[in-house]
């Protein structure tokens, strides 16, 4: 059993919960991104807000502020990158609490998990796992060449060119497939981290100072169905 106010568990709550975070995912891709590379993906915070919101409310919640905030957050703010930047960010950030919800299960509920330090760590790392190989699939086949209006070979060439590489494929003297590979991997990595380990303090903070102490969820609070 939860020991949270009952008012929580409410669909009504949870649907509230789930929109309180649309305006804040918006706000969040209207700033500047953190760090924008060659080929245009935001390093930002915008995944943050999903992944706080399911921390609070459950994986419900979430998802559902993460589709209703995903038309907005491809048009909104620099570089938004519209209907591919749109598809990209909700098949890239969905996975940074699709995966632990997964793991929460298990667990016993969020706050479980967090508690369970190494389960936790695991549950990130297998979410990142995850988004760096879809992430991978998804540019080669649809971003870049939608985006950009480029083939796979044109996509080995632009890797391969030193002007479209950040400093990772620059330093370590990658091109072409390597290249692609080493730089998908390495800030879908660095995003996942942030999407993850961002929102612990807020969420502990948020839970500590609004309701009192970490509330014990139930497992259904958390999980995917």
């Amino acid at each position: 059993m939860s020991s949270r106010p009952q008012i929580l568990e409410r669909p009504t709550v949870k649907i509230t919960g789930a929109a309180v975070f649309v305006p804040i995912s918006v706000l969040l891709q209207a700033l500047p991104p953190i760090f924008l590379t060659p080929w245009f993906m935001r390093v930002d915070l915008v995944g943050v807000s999903w992944v706080l919101c399911w921390s609070l409310f459950g994986f419900k919640s979430a998802l559902l502020s993460l589709l209703i905030s995903v038309p907005l957050v491809g048009v909104l703010g620099p570089f938004a990158g519209g209907w591919v930047g749109a598809v990209m960010k909700s098949v890239a950030s969905v996975w940074m609490f699709a995966v632990p919800a997964a793991f929460a299960r298990f667990a016993g509920g969020y706050d479980r998990l967090v508690e369970r330090k190494s389960l936790f760590a695991l549950a990130s790392l297998a979410a990142i796992v995850v988004r760096d190989a879809i992430t991978a699939v998804f540019n080669f086949y649809f971003a870049i060449p939608f985006f950009f209006g480029m083939s796979g070979s044109d996509i080995v060439a632009f890797f391969s060119t030193p002007r479209f590489q950040s400093f990772l494929g620059l330093s370590l003297g990658l091109v072409g497939v390597g290249a692609y590979v080493a730089e998908i991997i390495f800030w879908n990595t660095v995003q996942g981290a942030i999407d993850i380990y961002s929102s612990l303090p807020i969420s502990h903070l948020v839970k500590t100072r609004v309701f009192g102490s970490r509330r014990k969820t139930a497992p259904s609070d958390h999980q995917p169905p």
